[in-house]
């Protein structure tokens, strides 16, 4: 056992820009491409996914104070430490379930493909850590790997179907031909996002309000444009958090580079992808004519678009907010608050790119996480002390906006953890 887990996180630890060439490469041969091709595809999306990490790695890096300040500041005092999406995976990819739970996730996509039940191939295999999660905390307080295991195979043929019905927009809205998201902690929120984005579209007055990209611009000439709304949007929070000028300064003008760049980086990675995409697509044409199949990445992709980007950094302060006024929430924010961007994509997508409307639908996602990671906060501290995580002197607990997010994923442990109950 030891062994097989050492093998699979030497695997995992490789990281994206290694296993994504590799798998692509291989999905290459497969698809019938020569070597030479699928290999320049393959490397092609690494390189890309380089350039999306080495930015977001710099626009995180210089947003990360600016949140710790914003909790300092302004006297936070909250009793489960929000230490971040990073230490939840590790603490995932280090129990004993993770050979069985690997294997039943990529049975389940073939088996879905091959009856029909979803177009998802799903590729993006670093975020198995999130029903790998569910799948530990299960096996953690039932001690059956079988329920823990029956868990990740419901959880992610839910979310292949929600990437399949979501597969049109993240193609139109955001511009990703052929690819869905199958990660839960991004896309499960469309169950909540369309919902909210047909409500809002109901109410009188508030149904014509559009805070859309093209407006802005429009309103704000060269302030609208992303570059201008970077610099903005970056260093308004950092002079919020009552950072010296050059901080906010820096931090502004890193913020809009990253709104520059970071779309040229997932252009760059969509060149090796379509390589792959048409394969696939002549692939499945010539052996079952009329299929077609939606590569499944990291939701990484997603977060270039401008409006994206724009409502998760603006989520930051209404997050914090919310943590402070909530009755009777015990998380404080602060390692996840950059990942933000990732959560909210479901939150905008769905009213394409109405900014009005995905605030206020992004306000009930983070509710609903903030009160989720603090329910969740008991297991991920077991959990951390159980594989020997140093949990911070100032936490009487620890947990992950991250976990939060994954929302349905918790009806699935709650209603097997009763069951395991009762057998």
């Amino acid at each position: 056992m030891d062994i097989i887990l050492d093998f699979f996180k030497y695997i995992i630890g490789l990281g994206v820009t290694v296993m994504m060439p590799i798998i692509i490469t291989i999905l290459g041969v497969v698809f019938r491409k020569k070597i030479s091709v699928a290999f320049k595809a393959g490397l092609t999306v690494g390189v890309g996914f380089v350039g999306l990490g080495v930015i977001t790695s710099l626009m995180l890096t210089t947003i990360t104070p600016v949140t710790k300040a914003l909790v300092e500041n302004y006297n936070f005092k909250l009793t489960a430490t929000d230490i971040g999406w990073g230490v939840g995976s590790s603490l995932a990819w280090g129990t004993e379930v993770v050979p069985f739970v690997f294997v039943a996730i990529i049975a389940t996509n073939i088996v879905m493909i091959a009856f029909k039940w979803t177009k998802t191939m799903d590729v993006d295999i670093w975020n198995y850590w999130q029903p790998l999660f569910i799948a530990s905390a299960l096996y953690l307080t039932t001690g059956s790997m079988a329920i823990a295991v029956f868990s990740s195979i419901i959880n992610m043929a839910i979310i292949f179907k929600i990437a399949d019905w979501t597969q049109k927009d993240v193609e139109n809205v955001l511009g990703l031909e052929g690819i869905s998201l199958p990660q839960i902690q991004t896309t499960g929120w469309a169950l909540v996002g369309y919902p909210m984005n047909w409500l809002i579209g109901k109410i009188p007055g508030v149904r014509k309000i559009n805070w859309s990209t093209e407006k802005v611009q429009s309103r704000l000439g060269i302030f609208g444009e992303p570059m201008l709304m970077g610099l903005i949007i970056g260093g308004g929070l950092a002079a919020i958090a009552q950072m010296p000028l050059s901080q906010v300064l820096q931090t502004g003008v890193t913020i809009a580079a990253s709104l520059v760049l970071i779309p040229r980086m997932v252009s760059l990675l969509m060149d090796g992808l379509t390589v792959i995409s048409e394969a696939a697509h002549e692939f499945m044409e010539k052996r079952f004519p009329g299929r077609e199949l939606f590569i499944g990445l990291d939701s990484a992709v997603g977060i270039g678009h401008p409006f994206v980007l724009s409502l998760g950094l603006l989520m930051i302060p209404i997050t914090l907010v919310l943590a402070f006024i909530l009755p009777g929430n015990k998380v404080l924010p602060l390692a996840d608050l950059t990942a933000l961007p990732f959560y909210m994509i479901f939150a905008i997508v769905p009213s394409k790119g109405n900014l009005f409307r995905g605030i206020f639908t992004g306000i009930v996602i983070v509710i609903i996480t903030l009160y989720l990671s603090g329910a969740a906060a008991p297991l991920m501290t077991e959990l951390a002390g159980q594989i020997g995580y140093n949990i911070p002197k100032d936490a009487v607990e620890v947990t992950s906006l991250a976990v939060g997010t994954q929302w349905y994923t918790w009806i699935v442990y709650y209603g097997l953890h009763w069951f395991g109950g009762i057998l």
